[in-house]
């Protein structure tokens, strides 16, 4: 083989070789699935309901803390001169252990209490932001999905206005048509190519809020999988008031605020309660504060086992005023859980009538989107026949572009009014991921 073979195959390896480098492996699709779970991760709204909950929960826990037992090790350096006294209320000591056990104390416990109902109430905004969030992932897919059919229906529609404006701008230049019908369909060319600009817009900020909603960077490129019509169940049981209240965040939240503070107000009305806590001391003493010249018995080693017993005598109308403030607490909650069933009783009658509604105007939507294609069908008969003219058929096919892009609108929307009635049942979050996600199942713990 000469030198001249071996160059030309030399540069078709390279080119080969630098072909197979030039191509990249398109966005790996992203299913609907896969948007909710990176959505649950990754939303900044709820994350800030995670770390809210979070926050609440820590504090419920620390009103708890106050009645588990304490130790410390002390050290106390101090000097005192004549008689033996306390520095900073301690016995002078080289070292010390101390350990304390609250035993009852009626206001910390009702703190406590209130403590976890307001943790409960802060769960429920959380189980709230949980189903806000996948019921817009699934909402933005859906919209973002439905912009390609969309796009290609503006896209032919402008297609075919473009050839009635060509069309016509023959006819004006043979005189066979007035500069006013040219005009006219010029504007409708320029209508149709705006309707183009729309839906690619939408496209872009649907694609744009999906990105944002699952932490996906805004740069990188994005390809749905899958029609989420054809993902999500179709609803099948007819109880949803019963499941949409026993599915509810906010009443199961409400049924245990009551409950609990119901025990913080019964709890807050007992006036002569007393304070019971415990305690064991340990102290090493030193001998230079002269314990010895004053006590005959002295010895270094000083331990001190107790239980303090106080009866309240008077306490300056805090009792009053925190037995008011746990009863108006529960008074408020029993009537937020009275409007909050009346909310969710509306929601649900709402969501059934728009279910019912979009159902109607989906076979609407799809009749006509039919009856458009018939007739765009019949006169292209026609025209391929010599019975029809062209502009005609354009006019068909402008008119079955517009009968798509409603059905695509009609189908959209009762996708949507089924995903509400589905979150509203609680079953949303099982249909997307096949199991509760963790801040939907807080208020379980």
């Amino acid at each position: 083989m000469n030198s001249r073979c071996l160059s030309r195959v030399g540069i078709l390896l390279l080119l080969a070789s630098g072909t197979a480098l030039g191509q990249t492996a398109g966005p790996e699709p992203l299913t609907l699935r896969k948007a909710a779970e990176l959505a649950l991760e990754r939303a900044p709204d709820l994350a800030a309901a995670r770390a809210a909950s979070e926050v609440g929960r820590s504090s419920a826990n620390l009103a708890r803390d106050i009645f588990h037992p304490n130790a410390w090790i002390t050290t106390t350096p101090g000097y005192t001169h004549g008689l033996p006294g306390v520095v900073a209320g301690r016995v002078p000591s080289v070292i010390g252990v101390e350990v304390r056990q609250l035993i009852y104390d009626k206001d910390r416990k009702a703190d406590a209490l209130s403590a976890e109902a307001e943790a409960s109430s802060i769960d429920a905004e959380l189980g709230q932001a949980c189903r806000a969030t996948l019921e817009r992932v699934v909402t933005v897919y859906a919209r973002a999905f439905m912009d390609e059919g969309v796009i290609a229906a503006a896209q032919r529609r402008l297609d075919a206005a473009e050839a009635i404006a060509r069309r016509e701008a023959a006819l004006l230049a043979e005189g066979r048509v007035t500069e006013l019908d040219a005009e006219r369909s010029r504007l409708q060319a320029a209508r149709a190519r705006q309707k183009v600009l729309n839906a690619e817009s939408d496209r872009d900020l649907d694609m744009l809020e999906l990105k944002r909603l699952i932490g996906w960077p805004g740069s990188s490129p994005l390809r749905l999988a899958g029609d989420p019509d054809a993902i999500l169940p179709e609803l099948t049981a007819t109880e949803n008031l019963a499941a949409a209240k026993a599915a509810d965040p906010v009443l199961t939240s409400l049924t245990r605020e009551i409950q609990l503070l119901g025990q913080s107000a019964r709890i807050e009305s007992k006036r002569w309660m007393p304070i019971l806590e415990a305690s064991a001391t340990y102290q090493r003493l030193g001998k230079f504060n002269n314990y010895d010249q004053y006590y005959l018995t002295f010895t270094p080693d000083s331990v001190a086992i107790g239980v303090s017993i106080l009866f309240p005598l008077w306490t300056g109308g805090r009792f009053e005023d925190g037995r008011d403030r746990a009863r108006a607490r529960l008074e408020r909650a029993e009537a937020q859980l009275q409007s909050r069933e009346n909310e969710v009783e509306l929601a649900v009658r709402r969501a059934e009538s728009m279910v019912a509604r979009s159902l109607a105007e989906k076979s609407l939507s799809l009749r006509s989107q039919g009856l458009a294609s018939q007739d765009r069908d019949a006169l292209e008969q026609l025209a391929r026949e010599g019975r029809s003219e062209l502009s005609d058929v354009d006019e068909r096919e402008m008119a079955l572009a517009d009968a798509d892009t409603e059905a695509a609108q009609s189908n959209l929307s009762s996708l949507l009014e089924r995903v509400r009635l589905l979150s509203l049942r609680g079953e949303l979050a099982t249909a997307l991921l096949g199991a509760e996600p963790p801040c939907a199942v807080a208020l379980a713990k």
